[in-house]
């Protein structure tokens, strides 16, 4: 049950680097997270996800496609930009 007096979260920012480069099409498969082909070979997927749910989910997604995970960063928010 929802606590009224709970403070509303706001999404977090994560930063999830694989092996490879996906094209901008998987983007939509990945809850729409902007996609950046590194000059090292990886692809990086960044931005916000509204809670731990849709990270796994993600991190499911990755090893069912059989992509090779380098990291996952959670990046913090700048107060003042919120």
């Amino acid at each position: 049950m929802h606590d009224a007096n709970a403070p509303i979260r706001e999404p977090e920012i994560y930063e999830i680097r694989i092996q490879g480069h996906l094209q901008d099409k998987w983007s939509e498969r990945f809850f729409g997270l902007d996609l950046t082909r590194e000059d090292d070979g990886s692809t990086t997927l960044s931005g916000p996800l509204p809670d731990q749910t849709a990270l796994h989910s993600i991190l499911q997604r990755i090893s069912n496609l059989n992509l090779r995970l380098i990291s996952v960063s959670e990046i913090q928010q700048d107060p003042e930009n919120k």
